[in-house]
């Protein structure tokens, strides 16, 4: 009879150690699973110009990872775990089908004391479902506008998207002022492109050209001013002659001759004899002078009170007079009271209003 030898002690030790892998990893693998299976990827912007956006269903991973274990400590290390998930991609630019890379990262340690393993490291994911992108007319709703007169107009740009994104784009003119009639100015927005399809726009143009042709013009000669306008200031500088004279509280014989005198009369001031004795039309040479150019309306009257009676002479100016876009005359003529000087001296009132200028101005007498 042959004799059966028992197996010596290292084939049971090993025999053992392999059962115990088996298990063990049989463990490992049950308490595996796939973490991007809680993980919903979206595309910001338009194809070609698409970034991914990540979501990671925390609740649902929550429940997975819990079981039906209601054990606080787990609780915890669940939740830190969660909390240290980390999904990023450098990814940007996609159009559909593109493959890219996208890296998950967690803290380890919250993944053992949880007992799973979620497979870290990075993931080649293509792209899918990005959309087209919704074309728009850019300058549709950015008002461009040309303020003021020319050649001394400026532009003036609006944003009027209502849409979070477009309502905060920036928009740049290569020319903000000094704008004269026929001028062309280029707006362009300062946001590129590709960084407006980026967020799920394509516009056909990221600038436009705008012509000034809607422009009220500066009055440069004579045979521009509207004699009918002209005569309805004049009316006005003798209203405000009257007025300003009427007044109790203001003494026209001490505003013409500055003598303190007059402030101890009685304040019972006549204005007789008003009439306008001069028009002098003033044009800039070149860019010397600060305004475009003067009317000045000169005016004489009587102005007496209880004690005196002195001819008094009024140069009333009016500057930068323009002709409107229809071709009619206009002048700004609000606020007299503050437009005028006065002067019981004619000379010297002339010359220190109209000839002050004649160096930066040429002078013309309107008829």
């Amino acid at each position: 009879m042959k004799k059966i030898k028992k197996p010596g002690m290292g084939v049971v030790i090993a025999v053992i150690g392999i059962i115990a892998a088996i298990v063990v990893f049989a463990f490992i693998q049950s308490q595996k699973f796939d973490v991007w299976d809680y993980i919903t990827i979206t595309y910001e912007g338009a194809n070609g110009y698409a970034s991914p956006v990540f979501s990671l269903d925390k609740d649902r991973l929550y429940k997975q990872l819990m079981g039906k274990s209601d054990d606080s400590d787990k609780s915890y290390n669940v939740k830190m775990l969660i909390e240290s998930i980390n999904i990023t991609s450098d990814a940007k630019d996609l159009s559909n089908s593109d493959k890219y890379k996208v890296d998950l990262e967690f803290d380890e340690k919250y993944e053992d004391a949880v007992g799973v393993s979620m497979g870290k490291g990075y993931k080649k994911i293509k792209a899918a479902n990005i959309q087209k992108g919704t074309s728009i007319e850019l300058y549709e709703n950015v008002d461009v506008q040309f303020k003021g007169v020319s050649p001394e107009a400026v532009v003036n740009i609006n944003n009027n998207w209502e849409d979070e994104y477009l309502s905060g784009l920036t928009f740049t003119v290569d020319k903000k002022d000094n704008i004269s009639y026929g001028d062309v100015v280029v707006v362009t927005c300062d946001q590129s492109y590709e960084e407006i399809a980026r967020h799920g726009y394509l516009v056909s143009d990221t600038e436009a050209s705008y012509e000034a042709d809607k422009l009220p013009g500066y009055v440069e000669n004579v045979s521009q001013i509207d004699r009918s306008v002209l005569n309805n200031v004049k009316g006005e500088v003798l209203e405000t002659i009257a007025s300003q004279t009427q007044d109790a509280t203001f003494h026209m014989l001490y505003k013409a001759t500055s003598d303190t005198a007059y402030l101890r009369h009685l304040n019972n001031e006549n204005c007789s004899d008003a009439k306008v004795t001069d028009v002098y039309f003033l044009t800039r040479n070149k860019d010397t002078g600060e305004a475009n150019n003067y009317i000045y309306i000169m005016a004489s009257a009587l102005i007496s009170d209880s004690e005196d009676e002195k001819t008094v002479y009024f140069a009333f100016s009016y500057s930068n007079n323009y002709v409107n876009v229809d071709g009619t005359f206009d002048m700004n003529h609000d606020n007299e009271e503050k437009r005028y000087v006065c002067s019981t001296d004619k000379d010297k009132l002339y010359a220190d209003t109209v000839g002050s200028k004649a160096d930066s101005y040429t002078v013309t007498t309107v008829k």
